[in-house]
């Protein structure tokens, strides 16, 4: 398989976003300064986080194969996406392989020193990760011949209002750590909806403000 996915000892359903980041602290420790790539969809812990263990968050267009390259470009030993790829450049070939990942996180909790118990679990090695709130991702379906225009459109409104990062469709910066990504899919006539915030009633309030504008648009179905 190509994807990894974790459920800690609780029965939580680790992010890829958390997976990714437990990795980039673990390569941080040996590559000090190393870059480590993730997509416009990941989550804004990571550029933070990345920065206080030291590596250099460098952020990317969604999909595995500008992944890859930009990793090649920056010289990066690691790289993800929220999607559950992970791309382990150390000591391998640095494409994405789920095994070779899980491997990594086997043996970082192997190397865990327990904190409550005689054997480490699974929870104790993201206790200490800044905690957001995500929506699930949202696909509606949108004509791949409209798809172009209404990004543009939505992009020219929110910039009006919000700093907005414009680097694969628009990321839309909400202050307090919330942020709003919205692009055209890469494989189907729909476009990605993502949001994320510090707290529960910050990500509903940037979910009425995106989804409210998003509803002007009759191309969009099924927001």
């Amino acid at each position: 398989g190509d994807r990894l996915g974790i459920v800690d000892e609780k029965g939580i359903i680790r992010t890829a976003d958390e997976i990714l980041l437990l990795l980039a602290k673990d390569l941080l420790s040996r590559h000090p300064g190393s870059p480590v790539v993730f997509t416009v969809s990941n989550s804004s812990i990571l550029e933070t986080e990345i920065k206080k263990y030291g590596g250099k968050p460098v952020m990317c267009k969604v999909g595995h194969s500008f992944v890859e390259h930009t990793m090649r470009e920056h010289g990066a030993k690691l790289g993800g996406e929220q999607s559950g790829h992970f791309f382990c450049e150390e000591d391998y070939y640095g494409f994405d392989d789920a095994l070779v990942a899980a491997l990594r996180i086997v043996k970082i909790l192997s190397n865990q020193q327990p904190a409550t118990s005689n054997s480490p679990n699974f929870s104790e090695l993201f206790q200490n990760f800044p905690k957001v709130f995500q929506a699930h991702e949202r696909r509606p379906h949108c004509p791949d011949d409209r798809k172009g225009a209404i990004i543009t459109s939505i992009t020219e409104y929110f910039k009006k209002h919000y700093p907005v990062n414009t680097l694969d469709g628009v990321r839309i910066d909400f202050g307090e750590g919330a942020w709003a990504g919205i692009r055209q899919s890469n494989t189907s006539p729909c476009i990605s909806i993502c949001m994320e915030a510090r707290s529960r009633e910050k990500l509903q309030e940037v979910e009425e403000i995106v989804l409210k504008h998003l509803g002007a648009y009759p191309e969009i179905h099924d927001l």
